[in-house]
């Protein structure tokens, strides 16, 4: 007897992906640019707040992709993600 069915699991994976690709796309557009990057190279702004602020950018998507996934294991399958007989 498992606890949460296999299609659950499933979905909260999928989900898991889709959330973490979307918030990987939003980092890399908003919150790592080349210019960002140029700057820190060039000297022109402080490296350690510039590095923190890299790091909530690069874990930001895994924390939501895991808030995705343990969203759908404790609710269920979102109507989105169920499959459609007919």
């Amino acid at each position: 007897m498992t606890l949460i069915p296999a299609d659950t699991k499933a979905a909260a994976k999928r989900g898991f992906i889709r959330t973490a690709s979307q918030s990987i796309a939003t980092a890399l557009g908003a919150g790592i640019s080349a210019t960002a990057i140029l700057s820190v190279a060039s000297g022109e702004v402080d490296l350690v707040p510039t590095l923190i602020t890299w790091g909530v950018a690069v874990a930001t998507p895994f924390i939501n992709g895991a808030q995705s996934y343990f969203s759908i294991l404790s609710k269920g399958i979102p109507e989105d993600y169920e499959v459609l007989n007919g």
